[in-house]
């Protein structure tokens, strides 16, 4: 197995990390885990645990062949004066059965309501004491009913209803089978106490959720005065740590596609794309920057966490049909790990690829999931993040890394990588090697599209004219208001030149591949990123189909337009309106950097303070609204 990123602890200090001899002193503190119930969730959990009838039904009473009867359905589950508010629809027959007959039936329909307190005992079985009850009509109208069909009613129901027993005992196990892996190996023993301490503490009912704190007692190592370091990423852990975020980032796609057959708001939607891009953004950032933490994968899982929860507790939890236990075990062990980190940043949890695994199979009904980093298209994550179809993916592609130059006189520019930063690349960019014997393309499909200083008004005006048709088809296909159309347009062309000087392939050595960024990880005509838009494009289309690649980039800039700048810039109070230079600046800084670059280019702005790259693609963007086109050749042939 390959280990996760290290963290540094509070809890198990690892002495190592300073230079000089600590002398520890060992202590003992009882913290508290949240085990939350929200409503929605415990109410399928009661439907699967108590109306096992069908219809989602209870027949507590069925006596000759119907004459008596009570069954119970409907049940609704809140919160009353910090008190569990529990409510069933109630339908008694109840007649006298004489001679094969049933006599003088009455039939009765209408609401028991009981006013629960919540308890649970030592050994994880959640059960509910009824304070008080209540009878409605059909209507909710407070009900008067005769005395019998009360008695069978306040019998059997009430009884029945005490009886319900929820075992929370897989969720506590599930959580302690995570904890296993993801806290550090060399402490097991310290561990496993800990794990064995976790008893039940006391129970709060907020309007939201049923919260049942989890005890546990820790083992705390500690140097007086002293923080603790946070150390980088070194070039010896970088194989072990894009191996663990791959986890992380297949795990983050595999519970993103489990909404795949919810009903999701267009609000529900954004938040998790921008969850998925930032998380990716954020990776390419700071391998570049060397700036990577050892911290990493645990701060995104926080964060990122801490944004999609309450998408998944109101999606997941209500429908008892599902593996309604599976969830809660999931949302129990994902808000330890935010707990966790609030009580003790340094606590030494390590996101590990097994515990991924472990969190992921609450939610996976295929139990050999192995969160592999598969580069292909997912149909169920485009839809899920509301991004409908991909680009069609017509024509011929290969999956090698370059092509033999058959015939032709071409130029070519070389990169120059070296040291930590090479490694960093390398590694950013794993090479998808060949699956079979032959090439499906050849370069006589690709040559006009592979650039030559002998041609270039013609590639250029060739290229301009793939682009034009990519914008049409983007625009032909959205809600983009018209007025926009022209501004679009430009900020396409422009993010083309800035991006590849309209390029997508280059040649060296006679062999031609194609564009690849300095970082190693965006491709072609647009650039698009491989990792950032992982699962939502054709890698090997991107790759080797320009207009594959035009049509990616299209639809990129089309999403940050629409839904990044012009609807945040509707819900911003702004004295003044930003003009089209504002826009096309807003939208390539997200498309370059991410959605995170929003608010970034703004302040940017305010000061007057914008990065080189702003400054570089601006001035691309004026030379595309102003026609200067003849300054395309300084960066294709350096005039």
């Amino acid at each position: 197995m390959k280990c996760g990123i290290p963290i540094k602890i509070l809890l198990f200090l690892f002495v190592s990390v300073f230079s000089l001899p600590v002398q520890a002193q060992a202590s003992t503190q009882t913290i508290s885990l949240p085990l939350t119930i929200d409503y929605p969730l415990l109410k399928s959990i009661v439907i699967k645990t108590v109306y096992t009838d069908q219809g989602q039904k209870a027949v507590l009473l069925n006596e000759n062949g119907g004459c008596t009867k009570v069954t119970i359905s409907e049940p609704s589950v809140r919160e009353k004066d910090m008190q569990i508010l529990f409510e069933t629809k109630v339908h008694v027959v109840a007649g006298t059965y004489m001679v094969n007959t049933c006599v003088m039936p009455v039939e009765w329909e209408g609401y028991l309501s009981l006013v629960q307190k919540p308890i649970v005992d030592g050994k994880w079985n959640l059960s509910f004491h009824t304070v008080d009850s209540s009878l409605y009509d059909s209507h909710h109208r407070p009900a008067e009913i005769a005395g019998f069909v009360w008695d069978l009613v306040k019998t059997l129901v009430h009884e029945y209803m005490e009886s319900v027993t929820i075992n929370l005992t897989p969720p506590v196990l599930e959580l302690k089978s995570v904890l296993v892996e993801l806290l550090p190996k060399d402490f097991q023993a310290q561990v496993q106490r800990m794990l064995d301490s976790m008893r039940p503490g006391k129970i709060v009912t907020t309007p939201d959720a049923l919260q049942i704190d989890i005890l546990m007692a820790v083992e705390k190592i500690y140097e007086e005065g002293k923080a603790v370091k946070q150390e980088r990423i070194s070039p010896e852990e970088l194989d072990d740590f894009i191996d663990t975020w791959e986890a992380w980032d297949s795990f983050l796609v595999h519970i993103i596609t489990s909404l795949s057959k919810e009903h999701l708001s267009e609000a529900d939607r954004q938040i998790l794309l921008d969850t998925l891009l930032e998380t990716r953004h954020r990776l390419v950032t700071d391998l570049l920057g060397e700036t990577v933490k050892r911290d990493f994968i645990r701060e995104q899982f926080i964060a990122a966490w801490k944004k999609l929860s309450p998408i998944f507790r109101h999606q997941l939890g209500d429908d008892p049909s599902r593996s309604v236990i599976g969830y809660l075990g999931f949302f129990t062990a994902a808000d330890a790990l935010s707990a966790l980190d609030k009580i003790s940043p340094t606590l030494g949890i390590e996101i590990s690829r097994n515990g991924l695994i472990r969190l992921a199979r609450f939610l996976a009904e295929d139990k050999s999931l192995t969160l592999d980093y598969r580069m292909g298209v997912n149909p169920e994550l485009r839809r899920v993040l509301g991004l409908g179809a991909p680009p069609e993916a017509s024509g011929p592609v290969t999956h090698m890394e370059e092509l033999e130059i058959e015939e032709g006189d071409i130029d070519f520019t070389e990169d120059d990588d070296s040291g930590f930063k090479k490694r960093i690349m390398s590694l950013l960019f794993k090479p998808a090697w060949a699956k079979m014997n032959k090439s499906t393309i050849t370069f006589k499909d690709i040559k006009p599209w592979v650039f030559s200083k002998k041609r270039v008004e013609n590639y250029v005006e060739r290229v301009k004219a793939l682009l034009k048709k990519a914008s049409d088809d983007a625009l032909n296909d959205s809600k983009i208001e018209e007025r926009y159309h022209k501004l679009y347009r430009w900020i396409v062309l422009s993010t083309a030149w800035q991006e590849s000087c309209f390029r997508q392939f280059r040649v060296r050595k006679r062999k031609v591949t194609y564009l690849l960024s300095y970082n190693r990880s965006s491709v072609g005509l647009m650039q698009v990123n491989e990792r950032v838009w992982r699962g939502m494009y054709d890698r090997h289309h991107l790759r080797w189909n320009i207009r594959y690649n035009a049509a990616a980039g299209c639809e990129i800039i089309k999403l940050y337009l629409r839904k990044y700048t012009l609807n945040r810039l509707k819900k911003m109070k702004r004295g003044k309106r930003l003009n089209d230079d504002g826009f096309a600046r807003i939208v390539y800084a997200m498309y370059n950097g991410g959605p995170g670059q929003f608010e970034k280019i703004l302040k940017r702005k305010e000061k007057g303070t914008f990065y080189k790259s702003d400054k570089l693609y601006f001035e691309k963007y004026s030379w595309v609204k102003s026609g200067q086109w003849k300054n395309v050749r300084k960066c294709l042939i350096g005039e």
